[in-house]
């Protein structure tokens, strides 16, 4: 068997799609299956081929890189050459399961890894990705064979935005468990409320900010916001210190990039709350290593994480509202919720979710 993984971006690049292609990836040089990734990444700091821990990375230049990520011409001809048997392409909000769909030879199974979560990141993403459905929907649906979704959620609106995708199979996503489960909780003074993530508009940042500006008002100093994501050369992260700047909270956020494995665990440790309000996710892994580590979390109680409110693992908030916001964390710190477990079926053990995408592979070869 041999399966090339085609994705935006790969290993050093960090982001939840490039761990789920990493860990697949090394999986199969684990079983002694031929991996290759195809990647829209090529810049002069990586080489255009490179052996990484058994796995063949080619990477391509973008015409078009974020959010659209068409690649060089040299992808498509080296694509039409590659005797791959299963071709799994990731991330359905960019153009590469559209290119893949149209280029891969008839013989070969194609796998649609999509992360799926229904909106773009701005009124005209959004409008172009509800014309690029169609187009995946219409033209395209025929030539993929199987779609996994990781989430119920995005199983959900995943059947409900692309009626012609046939197999849809739900394989909750793959986790560290051990390791995350191994982090003992030891919360300090004054309480950190922690934010980990991608400093980008759709994270709503800015109203976690603004959410903490009031929590703090009165001169409640007994916190802090630490913020772990990209530094000075992320486009969001210059207005988001001048916003907190006029919010007059600079004295107590603390910015953090480029941890750490360890180190970021350890941010984790010392959390009294950790918070993400962004709806734009089909599962989030910084979420459940929060929850499995025992830190009581505050999501939107919409879209994918609104499963946690509703088992009662973390505190909702309906709005951006900072007053809400502001609420949901002093609740947070207050209460207690129930321990998560992989046996409410979010995710899985990195072992098992391989054994899945392994089955699905030899199912696939087998049709």
């Amino acid at each position: 068997m041999h399966v090339l993984q085609v994705t935006p971006r790969y290993f050093p690049k960090i982001g939840g799609v490039e761990i789920v292609v990493q860990k697949i990836s090394e999986m199969l040089v684990a079983r002694e299956v031929k991996a290759t990734v195809y990647s829209v990444d090529l810049d002069p700091t990586l080489p255009r081929l490179q052996h990484v821990n058994g796995v063949i990375v080619k990477r391509f230049s973008p015409i078009l890189d974020d959010p659209f990520y068409v690649p060089e011409p040299k992808f498509i001809a080296s694509l039409r050459r590659e005797k791959a048997d299963i071709i799994h392409v990731h991330n359905v909000h960019t153009l590469l399961p559209f290119i893949v769909a149209l280029c891969k030879h008839q013989r070969q199974k194609l796998l649609l890894h999509s992360h799926y979560h229904r909106f773009g990141q701005s009124f005209l993403r959004h409008s172009l990705l509800r014309l690029y459905r169609r187009g995946l929907d219409s033209v395209v649906s025929s030539r993929i064979d199987a779609i996994v979704a990781n989430s119920a959620y995005e199983n959900q609106i995943l059947c409900e935005d692309f009626p012609r995708f046939r197999s849809v199979i739900m394989i909750p996503e793959g986790m560290d468990v051990d390791e995350v489960e191994r982090v003992k909780r030891n919360p300090v003074e004054p309480k950190r409320i922690l934010y980990v993530g991608a400093l980008k508009r759709y994270k709503n940042v800015d109203k976690i900010l603004e959410g903490f500006a009031h929590l703090i008002k009165n001169r409640n100093t007994q916190y802090r916001l630490v913020i772990v994501g990209g530094g000075a050369e992320c486009a969001e992260y210059a207005s988001l210190v001048n916003l907190a700047h006029k919010l007059g909270i600079s004295s107590l956020v603390e910015w953090n990039y480029d941890l750490s494995r360890q180190q970021l665990l350890g941010e984790y440790a010392k959390a009294s709350v950790f918070i993400l309000l962004s709806p734009l996710e089909s599962f989030s892994r910084v979420v459940y290593e929060a929850l499995l580590i025992g830190v009581p979390v505050v999501v939107l109680n919409f879209g994918a994480l609104s499963n946690v409110v509703e088992a009662g693992l973390a505190e909702g908030v309906n709005s951006f509202n900072p007053s809400e916001i502001a609420d949901a964390i002093t609740n947070a710190t207050r209460k207690t919720y129930a321990k998560v477990s992989s046996s409410i079926n979010t995710f899985l053990d990195w072992k098992e979710y391989s054994n899945r995408i392994m089955n699905v592979y030899d199912k696939l070869l087998e049709t």
